[in-house]
């Protein structure tokens, strides 16, 4: 029988002790507690807004291009002396401006919000008065005329507007088939202008965002507070006065130049979602030439069917023309064409509204 001695029966103790205290451990870790099961439910995919609508600037209108926003717009003088008609591409302008020339004779400025944009033909061309180059110049658009009187040049010229002219410039052509007068029978074309455009370095893209989309729109067409409107007589002078008349199915207000549709070279009637009458006073600057006052006034708002009555300013010479309710809020117009007159205030009370 072997012997142990006491230190060698400690060392065995003390190993005895480190393997039961291990064994415990191992007991411990061996089974660990289950932690409770945690069900995260599915979220539902976000649904993001649609991107904003592409429109064009000038009405409001939905698949206008991308690429042509922020571009300048261009305005073409175009008369309408009884030998001019039908004019050429009057019924595609976004916008048609009419006021008075001389002799209560009327004249056109019809805008498209891109030179790519303009028709293959338009016209007939005609000259330029100073208050149409401030219009162009409150846009900040490209100006396309024959010729102007000397106000007109002198505003040109103060402003260093950017114009197209076809006294000097080689982008116009003549159609003679009419057998009228050769002052009736200039035009150019979309291929010219963007060429005469290229020529001369012109900057396309408008010189601010307010420029670019110089007016508000509706989503979609909005009636008007103030009553309805079936028809309403425009008289610019005695020789000239226009009716439109509202067709109900197309929404549209068809033109009529003293008693006769107004139509252009292709045979369609000019046709617009919205007339604006602006009434400005009017005075002579020499024996035939008129001047008129683009500070501020009241105006008619027509679309939809209805009307409402209205405020216009424009302000200093580079400034947009706008449009506000009674109240002051600027006004947002149904997306569609637009027909602005600018009726001297003495003819105001002869604007009739049916």
């Amino acid at each position: 029988m072997v012997k142990l001695r006491k230190s060698s029966i400690t060392k065995l103790i003390c190993i005895a002790m480190v393997l039961v205290l291990m064994l415990a451990s191992f007991s411990g870790c061996g089974k660990k507690k289950e932690e409770p099961t945690t069900t995260i439910p599915t979220t539902q995919a976000t649904t993001l807004p649609p991107p904003p609508a592409i429109v064009n600037p000038l009405t409001g209108e939905v698949d206008y291009p991308e690429a042509l926003i922020g571009n300048r717009s261009v305005l073409v003088s175009v008369e309408n002396h009884p030998q001019a008609r039908p004019q050429w591409g009057i019924a595609s302008a976004d916008i048609v401006w009419e006021l008075l020339a001389e002799g209560g004779i009327t004249r056109m400025l019809c805008m498209f919000a891109d030179a790519s944009r303009l028709p293959d033909k338009i016209g007939p061309t005609r000259s330029t008065r100073h208050y149409f180059v401030e219009l162009a110049e409150g846009f900040d658009s490209i100006f396309v005329h024959f010729g102007g009187s000397p106000q007109g040049y002198k505003a040109l010229n103060n402003q260093g507007t950017d114009h197209i002219d076809g006294m000097s410039d080689n982008y116009f052509k003549r159609d003679k088939s009419r057998n009228v007068d050769s002052e009736h029978t200039a035009y150019t074309t979309r291929d010219s202008i963007l060429k005469a455009i290229e020529d001369k370095d012109f900057r396309t893209e408008a010189e601010s965002q307010e420029k670019a989309k110089p007016f508000k729109f509706n989503e979609a067409a909005k009636t008007l507070p103030d009553g309805t409107c079936t028809g309403v007589s425009v008289p610019f002078s005695s020789s000239f006065t226009y009716k439109y008349t509202y067709d109900a199915d197309k929404k549209v207000y068809l033109s009529s130049l003293n008693g006769n549709a107004f139509k252009d070279d292709n045979g369609t009637q000019q046709s617009f979602t919205n007339i604006i009458i602006v009434f400005s006073s009017t005075s002579m600057i020499d024996s035939k030439r008129i001047a008129y006052d683009l500070s501020k006034g009241e105006g008619v708002y027509i679309s939809n069917g209805t009307y409402q009555n209205i405020k216009w300013e424009k302000g200093d010479y580079t400034d947009i023309m706008k449009f506000y309710d009674l109240e002051g809020n600027e006004l947002s117009l149904n997306p569609g064409r637009s027909y602005i007159a600018l009726v001297p205030t003495k003819n105001q009370s002869q604007t009739t509204i049916s």
